[in-house]
């Protein structure tokens, strides 16, 4: 029997590669946590070489380029991870920050309006865009979105704590 055909082989060979991509995204991680941010990207990219629709492998070379001030590799990841995933209010962001980077508001502000539609709770969001409104000169719309992140931000947290058990007294 050809070996090519033998589906014993392609079950060993599968499993090879799934535990060979695992390896791979424990060391890429690894070395971003070590702020080894060259190795980790090529790490990624080796992840990517051989599954390209990994969203965890394009995610994480982003926001390394973007560490590296890679800007417009770590846009073009983010670009990439939203065709597998158009409704990720945190890759939205991410690629907003990236614009921003890149002295792009327009884009950014694009973004993070689609962001903040799809999450109204993503406090980073609305942080962000109080940013690129300060820079377009848009003075209350900065403030009114700074304000609701804050506000979110305070939510989150006493919810947090009220999860530990903490309780607080609203008189």
């Amino acid at each position: 029997m050809n070996p090519l055909y033998d589906l014993s082989n392609v079950h060993l060979i599968l499993n090879k590669t799934v535990g060979n991509i695992e390896e791979l995204m424990l060391s890429a991680k690894e070395a971003m946590i070590k702020k080894k941010f060259q190795e980790s990207i090529d790490l990624f990219t080796e992840i990517i070489k051989i599954e390209p629709d990994n969203f965890d492998a394009i995610f994480s070379r982003g926001i390394a380029n973007f560490i590296k001030k890679n800007y417009q590799n770590a846009l073009e990841d983010f670009t990439q991870g939203l065709f597998l995933k158009p409704d990720s209010s945190k890759l939205l962001c991410s690629r907003a920050n990236t614009y921003l980077a890149l002295d792009q508001n327009d884009s950014a502000l694009h973004d993070l309006n689609q962001a903040i539609e799809i999450d109204p709770q993503y406090i980073s969001a609305y942080l962000t865009r109080s940013e690129v409104m300060e820079r377009m000169g848009e003075k209350e719309q900065a403030e009114a979105d700074k304000e609701v992140g804050l506000r979110l931000q305070q939510q989150m947290s006493q919810s947090l704590l009220e999860s530990q058990g903490f309780m607080f007294q609203t008189w």
